[in-house]
């Protein structure tokens, strides 16, 4: 099984962005496994880590111009908030991400 935090030669290959003049993207927290992200309407067991969308956002190559995070289901997320605040850290890693 191939998954991108293991295999980090395949995601610097995937060029991502690479010579295009803006770049939009929306990440769905969806995409993450329900271990960082319960608070979603529709789980995917074996999603993403959080660590694998970083390298995603990390590797992505051209100028970001806009992003968005969505489908947070703040109705099912944990008492503490834990898909929140992944989505704020997902939020606070695009800003930074644009303002290179």
């Amino acid at each position: 099984m191939r998954t991108f935090s293991r295999d980090r030669h395949f995601l610097e290959n995937l060029k991502l962005g690479e010579g295009v003049k803006g770049v939009y993207i929306s990440i769905d927290v969806d995409c993450l496994d329900p271990a960082f992200a319960p608070g979603v309407s529709h789980i995917e067991p074996g999603g993403l880590s959080f660590r694998d969308v970083l390298n995603i956002l990390h590797s992505l190559q051209g100028d970001l111009v806009a992003a968005d995070v969505v489908e947070l289901n703040p109705q099912r997320d944990t008492v503490d908030g834990m898909t929140a605040m992944v989505a704020a850290k997902l939020v606070r890693e695009l800003a930074a991400k644009m303002s290179k």
